[in-house]
């Protein structure tokens, strides 16, 4: 019984309230006076709360010559009931918190002092919002994202949302992968291991959504470069898993500048998808 009033006070009820629900529940066409001994207690109490679930639809009120009695609704009916008033509680709730964090988003150290701004930042070990950074970078960016990238562990073929918001807004990205199939594909809903031929269809299926892409034997570091002013790094070590990295992004026009001048030297000397395509297995 306590298991089943816990369940019910973390949907909201009152420990009172879900004590007369089971009694309700349990008996049949009972009396205010009979509810509140058998739920153990006052009888002020249950009549407010009877009120309540008639009001509701957990109950139904019924008229004798005599006193007034109570039936509860088939469970069923109850539940979606209840189902129903969550959905509309906390998908309001819900709409109200995205709406005040658009608002408050815009607020978050506006007002820190140009000398305490932290123009480097470390994401160490696993941190499920690392990847939010990663689209923090993508949503500020208006004209150009330039990736250092080797493929590892699964990847899909489907552009991200914020990918598709940056291209149709006249972004330009380009990309220098590493020629390397340390990676799994997904083809017919399972993950396979993956072939020359499977990278080929990858990189050309990005290049049909809008990525500039060449190919390097080697990609000696994972980096991505935002509007020239931006620079994002995930520290290559192979002997450590990929969500305990350390990822370090810099905002330090200089240095994107420098980063830049790297990538332009890699990209200079990479091979197109077609001079790839061409190479001997």
């Amino acid at each position: 019984m306590k298991e089943l009033i816990d369940k019910l006070e973390s949907l909201g009820f009152t420990t009172y309230e879900s004590k007369v629900f089971l009694v309700l529940m349990k008996g049949h066409n009972m009396t205010a006076a009979e509810i509140a001994e058998e739920a153990g207690i006052p009888r002020t109490s249950v009549y407010d709360i009877l009120k309540i679930f008639a009001e509701k639809g957990y109950c139904n009120e019924l008229e004798t010559p005599t006193k007034l009695r109570y039936e509860a609704i088939d469970p069923e009916i109850i539940e979606g009931k209840i189902e129903n008033e969550l959905n509309k509680t906390f998908g309001s709730q819900l709409k109200i918190l995205k709406s005040l964090f658009e608002s408050i988003k815009p607020l978050y150290k506006a007002s820190l002092p140009s000398e305490n701004k932290v123009d480097v930042e470390l994401i160490k070990g696993f941190n499920k919002f690392r990847p939010l950074k990663l689209i923090d970078l993508i949503k500020s960016s208006q004209k150009e994202i330039l990736i250092m990238n080797r493929l590892e562990a699964h990847v899909s073929k489907d552009l991200d949302n914020e990918a598709k918001k940056f291209y149709k807004k006249g972004g330009v990205v380009r990309s220098i992968y590493e020629a390397s199939l340390n990676f799994k594909i997904e083809s017919g809903g399972k993950w396979i291991p993956a072939t020359k031929e499977e990278l080929v269809k990858l990189l050309d299926s990005f290049q049909k959504q809008g990525e500039q892409i060449k190919l390097a034997s080697k990609v000696p570091q994972i980096m991505a470069i935002f509007d020239k002013q931006t620079v994002f790094i995930s520290l290559i070590d192979e002997t450590v898993t990929k969500n305990n990295r350390t990822d370090i992004i810099i905002r330090n026009k200089n240095y994107a500048e420098y980063a830049r001048e790297i990538f332009e030297n890699y990209w200079s000397k990479s091979m197109t998808l077609d001079e790839y395509k061409k190479l001997k297995n």
